[in-house]
């Protein structure tokens, strides 16, 4: 119809200029009337056949496609509704047939489809199911091209002499220097792979098992069993776990014993009696609970951890006052951020009027009471706490004895060996004994006539302690007044010089474990019965020490107190 009305208009006259209009100018360009409409008239007439022609060809082609593709769908159609007749009628002629069994399909561990025979059933693998014809290409495009054998370069028949009659040794193939580097390079085995292998090595050989065990209680007909046991797989690999059958688990269970040995002891027929409600020995079950006795492993004890570092008076100070500043500091922010009251202003007398200034002024009698109430009450508060952290006589002496028995190192028990070379008064006896008892040492005195031992066992401060008494302050050179003469002074000062050597150290160490439980003082009439009596205790050596070495445990101090004597001499 377009067609048809644009060669119409095409094909018009140009209408005729009105009588009354002038006539218009020709151009150059114009051609003669007569010529150019019978020219162009003929054009489209032509045009005008041809279009024709050609459209109702397409229409004609078109309607024998539609009628053809009619025909096809209804071939088609007819044929699907036969295969749909054949198969109800087959179905309605067997009613009885038995349905096809199907088959038995479990998970693993790792969720994956597993079938009867313990192999994987993988996701799609019946066929692609695409409807569409572009998805249903299930082969990548093949280029004509490279088909041929002659498209693709054979390098190993180039490689080889015997085949390519311009083959050079000389040169390299391409390709070869790459295997080699490959074949020169560290392969590592991924973590697992031996392992991903060996439980599948053990999942098939289970399965078999499992199939041998079916095939020999069912023969000719393979058992659809479910699997019965499955371990626990590996987090990491997420591989299927190997299997167990019934049979397999059959003879595990039948390791484990019918009656446990721990529980064999309260049965009455023991472990061949078995679990029975009347087996049990209820005398012998109580609310007592046995313990086992600990034993020390085989391996060697770990070693001590290291002491800690002692410190200075200094440094204690130090952190004393880290301390208390980090606790105030800590007041001060939960004070400042409303987690605390403030404390009330601590007035005193001093600063009575800067810090009540308003009420000082009003009533300055009142609030000067007030203010000494508060100072009261504060000293009153101080002196019960004191009190509260007042030890009581007994937790003071547990204190002290504690202190006096304290060893810091823990090295053993400290041992100090005296020797006295006269024997001292009772005065002195008394002060020996007593001061032991009170700092809590343990030992023997033994007096005898070649020479007199003390032995003092206990801690560092107590040993400290008696040391300053033995060698400080007892004088051993106290033998009354002497006379006014000249001669008689010379001889008391001599004296006494050789009186200040009378309790010298002769040795003193650590020991493993005291020898003594207390402190005593004993008369031995020999030396033989000294040795004797601390032979008895395991310390003999320590008489023989006194004996020998006393000389040589003279302090240096005393020494040097020697030297100087000479020297003012």
């Amino acid at each position: 119809t377009l067609l048809t009305a644009h060669l119409s208009t095409s094909a018009m006259p140009e209408p005729e200029p009105a009588a009354d209009e002038p006539p218009r100018k020709r151009s150059r360009w114009d051609s003669t009337p007569g010529e150019g409409g019978a020219v162009a008239n003929g054009a489209a007439a032509a045009a005008m056949s041809q279009g024709l022609a050609a459209a109702k060809l397409a229409a004609q082609e078109a309607l024998s496609k539609a009628q053809a593709d009619v025909q096809t769908q209804a071939l088609r159609a007819a044929q699907m509704q036969h295969a749909v007749q054949v198969g109800l009628s087959s179905l309605a002629a067997k009613p009885d047939a038995a349905a096809p069994k199907p088959s038995l399909v479990t998970l693993d561990a790792s969720g994956r489809l597993i079938d009867e025979r313990g192999k994987e059933i993988k996701a799609g693998g019946a066929g692609s199911n695409a409807t569409l014809r572009i998805n249903q290409t299930t082969s990548a495009p093949k280029n004509p091209l490279l088909e041929g054998s002659a498209a693709v370069p054979d390098i190993a028949s180039k490689a080889d002499g015997s085949r390519n009659p311009y083959f050079d040794p000389r040169m390299a193939v391409p390709g070869a220097g790459r295997d080699a580097r490959k074949k020169r390079a560290l392969n590592f085995v991924a973590e697992g792979t031996f392992s991903r292998k060996a439980d599948e090595m053990r999942a098939k050989v289970a399965v078999e098992q499992m199939l041998r065990d079916s095939r020999t209680k069912q023969p000719g007909r393979l058992a659809a069993q479910p699997l019965l046991l499955q371990s626990e797989a590996r987090p990491s690999d997420g591989l299927a776990a190997p299997v167990m059958s019934a049979a397999t688990l059959k003879l595990e269970l039948q390791k484990v014993p019918a009656v446990e040995w721990w529980d064999a002891a309260l049965l009455r027929g023991g472990a061949a009696g078995g679990y029975a409600e009347d087996g049990v020995l209820l005398e012998h079950i109580t609310h007592y609970v046995e313990h086992p006795v600990p034993v020390d492993p085989p391996a060697e004890p770990p070693p001590p951890p290291p002491m800690p570092l002692p410190l200075t008076k200094k440094e204690r100070k130090k952190l004393r006052t880290q301390r208390r500043l980090a606790a105030e500091k800590e007041k001060q922010d939960q004070i400042r951020c409303g987690l605390m009251a403030p404390p009330p202003p601590k007035i005193k007398i001093s600063n009575l009027m800067q810090a009540m200034k308003n009420e000082a002024v009003a009533d300055p009698s009142a609030l000067e009471a007030k203010v000494r109430a508060e100072m009261a009450q504060r000293v009153k508060n101080h002196e019960e706490r004191n009190l509260a952290r007042k030890l009581t006589p007994a937790q003071r002496r547990e204190k002290k004895r504690r202190k006096m028995l304290n060893d810091p190192s823990g090295g053993g028990t400290p041992v100090t060996l005296y020797r006295i070379h006269t024997v001292p008064n009772k005065q002195k006896l008394y002060k020996i004994d007593i001061n032991a008892q009170q700092n809590h040492l343990t030992g023997l005195m033994l007096l005898a006539d070649e020479c007199n031992l003390v032995v003092v066992e206990g801690g560092p401060k107590a040993q400290r302690r008696y040391r300053k008494l033995l060698l400080h302050r007892i004088d051993w050179t106290d033998f009354g007044a002497a006379d006014d003469d000249d001669d008689e002074d010379d001889e008391e000062e001599a004296r006494r010089r050789a009186q200040s050597e009378v309790c010298q150290v002769v040795w003193e160490g650590l020991v493993v474990k005291p020898q003594f439980k207390n402190f005593r003082v004993e008369a031995a009439r020999s030396s033989e019965g000294a040795r004797k009596m601390l032979a008895e205790r395991g310390c003999a050596h320590y008489w023989d020490m006194a004996r020998t070495n006393g000389a040589e445990g003279v302090p240096e101090e005393d020494e040097d107190e020697d030297e100087d004597e000479d020297e003012d001499e």
